[in-house]
């Protein structure tokens, strides 16, 4: 064998090598890429799951309240969103109720006619888009439309005052809350914006309240799935809650469930630790991430009272 026919059959092994190499390494970057979509799928689907609840009782479940009527209105894109308003329309006290991912609005409405007959209130809640009997498919920039429209629905044709709103958000409703409220506070081109080219003029609730919150989305992220959740690519939103709270002037309490088996409750210690007017918090020791007001309604009634009360000093 010549010297150059030697050196093509020593070389053939190593080409015949390579492609294999290739192969294996294109296979690999595929598994791992999957992986991460799975990762940033259960993100999705933990933040936004899909219920499948029937409907057909929620009428019947309004018409079963006292001063209870169902609203349908408009988020600011003009998604269709479906609600109910429960309360007293003489009630002094108007709350914007935003809800966590689970709930839906007879479940939410009914714990918050109670909450209206306590506080001495009249409570809007809805579901968010995708949810139910409303319109569209869930999502982080979604939701926060959707709050938009409930404020601009309560505003105007609630015919709801400022001075008088508090906006109450649960969970996952407290990011919903806590980004709504921050709009409101901004200025006057970013409330053109996001409301709407008609919407120059600086409003703000009376308070805020938030109700077992998380302290962002990535941190939640890193409580449920490690090391995986740490690059901020892989997550399906944000909710930061600590940034926007540092960020916001209008006063702020919070309460959160020392036993709280969903969102921990140093993430409510956390948001509380951000607000720049924070004025109360309630902990409360065996309370769990849901069942806070069934379970706990006279000491928060008392403390809510207390923090609304001196809103007017």
């Amino acid at each position: 064998m010549t010297q150059s026919k030697a050196q093509s059959a020593a070389l053939e092994p190593a080409a015949e090598a390579a492609p294999a190499a290739l192969a294996w390494s294109t296979r690999l970057a595929v598994v791992i890429l999957l992986a991460l979509v799975a990762v940033r799928t259960l993100n999705a689907a933990a933040l936004f799951p899909r219920l499948t609840n029937d409907t057909s009782e929620f009428s019947t479940r309004a018409r079963a309240l006292p001063h209870t009527g169902e609203v349908r209105f408009e988020a600011t894109d003009g998604t269709r969103l479906y609600g109910w308003v429960t309360g007293l329309d003489t009630a002094p006290r108007k709350i914007l109720f935003t809800c966590g991912n689970g709930g839906h609005v007879p479940g939410n409405g009914e714990r918050m006619a109670d909450v209206a007959r306590a506080l001495d209130a009249q409570v809007l809640v809805f579901d968010y888009r995708g949810y139910y009997l409303s319109e569209g498919s869930p999502s982080e920039g979604g939701l926060y439309k959707d709050a938009r429209g409930a404020w601009l629905f309560a505003t105007g044709q609630l015919g709801w005052k400022p001075s008088q709103i508090v906006v109450w958000g649960h969970s996952l409703g407290a990011a919903v809350a806590i980004a709504l409220v921050h709009d409101l506070e901004a200025d006057e081109a970013r409330r053109r914006e996001v409301f709407g080219a008609g919407y120059g003029r600086a409003t703000k609730p009376a308070a805020l309240i938030v109700e077992s919150p998380f302290s962002s989305a990535a941190d939640m992220s890193r409580r449920q799935f490690g090391y995986l959740g740490i690059a901020h690519w892989l997550l399906y939103a944000s909710f930061d809650n600590v940034r926007r709270a540092g960020e916001m002037t209008v006063p702020a309490f919070v309460m959160h469930g020392r036993a709280d088996e969903i969102i921990p409750f140093d993430m409510g210690e956390k948001v509380f630790a951000a607000f720049r007017n924070a004025r109360g918090h309630l902990w409360i020791r065996n309370g769990n991430h849901n069942g806070l007001w069934g379970l706990h309604k006279v000491v928060i009634t008392s403390a809510l009272e207390q923090f609304l009360s001196e809103l007017r000093n």
